[in-house]
């Protein structure tokens, strides 16, 4: 079948359904005076301009965002429901899975019929509709034109002529970092799966017998064994011959830093969304553009798109007693379910295109080197559910950064698809109080969960100081049973603990270097905050650009440091450089450095034991060595902010 004649199928299908918005266009209300109905929403980032339309439009509302990182945001959000913990409008990158059972229905809400069917019916349950999808992002190759102009760098169109394009990059060290790579994907696992899946679209995914075998697998009849190993073969094929770092596919490692690479000329090209081309030419003087997938066998190249994410209303509104909060909500996503809503979503977000019935862009929002397979109708949208994605990425980063082979990896994956995840749901212990993460409490401040985390590896290793740094703390605990996979969330990183033995200057370096990265409302902070236990320590708040600064440091008992004195202290690895200090590795902690020789060794540190335990593993040794009591922690001045004039 003809590959135009099924997108134009696919395209009539989700148009049938059209309808006007000017029926479900808010009319601006005037406020009352009274209190704001306060409806809250946790999102990847703030959303100012989105804010400033719903608060004007509806003076009586006020909307708070409240930010997470993309990489948790779904377990976290999950997770928060399930404790009665929810925010008022809920946001799932996956629009599938368990989330779907705390979610109101939306089906008789007017701005559901705003949207183009297919993409409703694809996140519908049971025939209700409970979510909107937010305005979509393309995929493809960003690449630097003014470097490839310079340098005589053809612009590829197959995939012979990118890898050619990278090729002569590496030999002549252009839009190459200091590995002499020039070629980048971040890493985390739904990038990774939008990738290995991006690469055979034009060849598989986008004709017919691409079609086919997504419905054969949907049905249980297809697998991905003996189907779709080559998907990894250009990903593969381009860290063999050096044009991309396998390190950032690991578990144990940062994602690859492409903005701050793309926009200081030290990578050439980048497989992302349209959101980070919107970034990366805001902080570069540099032209940048998007290529789309490109075809090993001479198919017309293709883009591809999904949702930024998915919106729906926390089921508990539907209460009695949540009326006012309820209708707050439906407004909102009313709102957001207009031209003008959207409009202000994509000033913000970077997204490029929308899904609503008849939407025109107000702005030429579309980048230049995509723009003929969309209107040509070649792009893709991924319908293949957005949780299996994730498990699908991790098995695929297994691979490029060569723990395991394709074959293996892929049975796993059949594996899943045939059988779920089969979480382990042992019960480990209760706590007798929520201790949560939010707003990135843990990189900012002394936190409840902080102090458990970090009083667990004193305990359990034994030494006399225990840090751990608030980027790898993820999830909450909440109030009763804790059960292993809870631990999955609140420490997801796989970096092992140590023992050093360092002196004072050590600890008061390390300290200084935890302050230095936090932005508070501006940008997400840094993950580098320390939470400690076996100490004490105040600190000024950042001012411009100056980052906060260390005060005082003492004893638990409020005693200083012996400068003559040994203290034993347990850390990760990777702040003591096993991932090395590289794109944001490390944290900065060089002063801790036993391993990279990337960096001097630290002096007057001293590597005295390692350890096969991870963060989640000691807290659930912790938790489990205390299940006789009812597991507590609390804010109790280990970390003070001082004001100015303190």
């Amino acid at each position: 079948m003809n590959r135009k004649k099924i997108h134009v199928k696919i395209m009539l299908c989700l148009i049938i359904a059209s309808l006007c918005l000017s029926s479900c266009t808010p009319q601006k209300i005037e406020s009352s005076g009274e209190d704001k109905i306060i409806v809250t929403m946790l999102y990847t980032s703030d959303l100012p301009n989105l804010e400033q339309l719903v608060e004007t439009t509806y003076p009586d509302i006020d909307l708070q965002i409240e930010r997470n990182t993309l990489s948790t945001i779904d377990g976290e959000m999950e997770r928060r429901l399930r404790n009665g913990h929810g925010s008022d409008i809920v946001v799932s990158t996956l629009g599938t899975g368990d989330v779907l059972n705390y979610l109101a229905d939306l089906s008789a809400d007017d701005y559901i019929s705003a949207y183009q069917s297919g993409i409703m019916h694809k996140t519908a349950k049971d025939g209700k509709n409970l979510f909107i999808p937010l305005p979509a992002q393309y995929y493809g190759y960003i690449y630097n034109v003014t470097l490839a102009r310079e340098n005589d760098l053809p612009i590829p169109t197959t995939q012979d002529e990118l890898l050619e394009m990278l090729e002569k990059a590496k030999e002549d060290h252009v839009g190459a970092d200091e590995n002499g790579f020039v070629f980048a994907v971040d890493g985390t696992p739904p990038t990774t799966a939008v990738f290995a899946i991006a690469t055979k679209i034009p060849d598989f995914f986008g004709l017919s017998d691409g079609i086919k075998w997504l419905d054969d697998l949907k049905n249980g009849e297809a697998s991905f064994s003996g189907s779709l190993e080559t998907c990894l073969d250009l990903p593969l094929e381009m860290i063999d011959k050096g044009y991309m770092n396998s390190h950032p596919f690991t578990a144990v490692s940062n994602c690859e830093p492409i903005l701050e690479k793309m926009s200081n000329r030290e990578m050439l090209v980048a497989f992302d969304n349209v959101t980070m081309l919107d970034n990366i030419r805001k902080n570069s003087s540099d032209e940048f553009d998007m290529l789309p997938l490109l075809s090993s066998e001479g198919n017309p190249a293709w883009t591809v798109s999904t949702p930024t994410a998915f919106l729906g209303i926390n089921n508990v509104l539907t209460e009695d007693g949540n009326e006012v909060r309820l209708d707050a909500c439906r407004r909102v996503l009313g709102l957001i379910s207009t031209p003008e809503g959207q409009d202000a979503f994509m000033m913000d977000n970077g997204a490029a295109d929308s899904y609503l019935v008849d939407y025109t862009p107000t702005a030429d929002i579309v980048p230049g080197g995509i723009q003929d397979c969309i209107e040509n109708g070649y792009n893709y949208n991924i319908s293949i559910s957005n949780d299996f994605m994730r498990y699908f990425g991790n098995c695929c980063n297994t691979v490029l950064c060569g723990q395991t082979d394709v074959a293996s990896a892929f049975a796993e994956v059949d594996e899943y698809m045939q059988e779920g995840d089969s979480q382990n749901a042992t019960l480990i212990g209760t706590i007798n109080h929520d201790m949560i993460v939010e707003n990135y409490n843990v990189r900012l401040e002394e936190t409840a969960i902080g102090n458990l985390i970090a009083d667990a590896v004193r305990e359990i290793t034994d030494v006399d100081i225990a840090v751990v740094n608030g980027g790898s703390i993820r999830g909450s605990l909440y109030e009763g049973d804790i059960y292993s996979y809870d631990l999955d969330y609140v420490c997801p990183y796989q970096n092992h603990i140590i023992v050093l033995e360092v002196n004072a200057d050590v600890i008061r370096s390390m300290l200084s270097n935890s302050l230095s990265a936090m932005v508070r409302d501006v940008e997400i902070p840094g993950g580098r905050f320390l939470n400690v236990s076996g100490l004490r320590y105040s600190f000024t708040p950042p001012t411009g650009d100056t980052p906060a600064q260390l005060v005082d440091v003492t004893l638990p008992d409020g005693s200083p440091l012996d400068e003559n004195a040994v203290y034993t202290i347990a850390v990760t690895d990777y702040m003591a450089g096993s991932s090395g200090y590289f794109d944001n590795n490390g944290d900065g902690f060089t002063m801790l450095n036993v391993y990279s020789s990337d960096f001097p060794k630290a002096e007057n540190v001293k590597l005295v034991r390692e350890t096969e335990y991870t963060l989640r593993s000691i807290l659930e040794e912790y938790i489990i060595s205390h299940n006789d009591e009812e597991i507590s922690s609390q804010v109790e001045g280990r970390i003070t902010l001082l004001n100015e004039n303190e």
